[in-house]
């Protein structure tokens, strides 16, 4: 009786290590640099719009340097109050994602895709250009 014990629980803290490490994000997707003509930026005081090619690629490399985390993106838009999108416009298309604060972290979201933590220097890279 006592094997089954220990094996019924075994299987139990097993079951519960996996349930607990939730599957990361992918990389986020973002259009190729050399595509994007605009990034517009929506939140804040004012909405802005940089067309710079060397602002955008810093940008960009900032955005990819984000690190994935196991929290799902399920809407269009997050469920905080207060975000900042910002839309990559490249050859007609765009493509959204948005940067927040939640718990003293920050985040940037692309719907439907996944969640990522960054930091504040994200947001004051685009607020000073």
């Amino acid at each position: 009786m006592k094997k089954y014990s220990w094996l019924i629980l075994f299987v139990l803290i097993f079951t519960l290590g996996l349930s607990g490490c939730g599957k990361k994000a992918n990389p986020i997707e973002l259009p190729p640099t050399d595509n994007i003509s605009s990034i517009e930026i929506a939140g804040g005081i004012k909405d802005t719009i940089i067309t710079d090619k060397e602002m955008i690629a810093s940008f960009i490399q900032k955005v990819v340097e984000a690190t994935p985390t196991s929290k799902q993106s399920v809407q269009d838009v997050p469920t905080v109050s207060e975000y900042t999108r910002v839309d990559f416009v490249s050859d007609g298309n765009i493509s959204s994602i948005f940067i927040y604060q939640e718990n003293s972290k920050w985040y940037i979201e692309q719907p439907y895709h996944g969640i990522y933590e960054t930091d504040e220097i994200i947001l004051k890279l685009l607020k000073n250009n």
